[in-house]
């Protein structure tokens, strides 16, 4: 199947969230060539000789950029002591304007592991089709420099 280069509007990621034993849908945009470089640029940053890491900053503020919405009945908040189902969706009485703050605040984790699979999981090298012609040898000699350690 052909890679479709059309910018989608929407796309969906099912994941099962271990805290509440459930299955939650997320609604996502593809990200721009931009919002992919601005990732990558503040995943991995170099100051002089130093080199920080912020995967989970990167993941939260890029998936919260892409979501576009969530399966209504995935989230509920408590309101009064009662939980109260709420809506991405502007079209449905449920619908809560703060929705992103209410993910952002509760499940962040959730938006991190949308933003890890959009940004960082989307691709993977094919290695069965690139070494295809290659054969291992597994009644080699050892290595030079290693046969006491590996020959007892």
């Amino acid at each position: 199947m052909a890679r479709n280069t059309t910018i989608a509007e929407q796309n969906e990621l099912n994941l099962f969230d271990s805290l509440s034993e459930s299955s939650i849908r997320f609604y996502y945009r593809t990200p721009t060539t931009e919002e992919r470089q601005g990732f990558s640029n503040l995943s991995v940053q170099r100051k002089g000789r130093k080199i920080k890491m912020n995967q989970a900053a990167a993941r939260l503020k890029y998936g919260l950029r892409i979501i576009t919405g969530f399966r209504e009945g995935d989230f509920v908040r408590t309101v009064n002591g009662k939980d109260e189902v709420y809506s991405s969706d502007p079209k449905s009485s449920k619908y809560l304007p703060t929705w992103k703050d209410e993910l952002k605040n509760g499940a962040s984790d959730l938006i991190m592991m949308l933003g890890g699979f959009v940004f960082e999981g989307s691709v993977e090298v094919a290695d069965d089709e690139q070494h295809d012609d290659v054969e291992i040898d597994t009644q080699g000699e050892d290595a030079s420099g290693n046969s006491e350690e590996t020959s007892a």
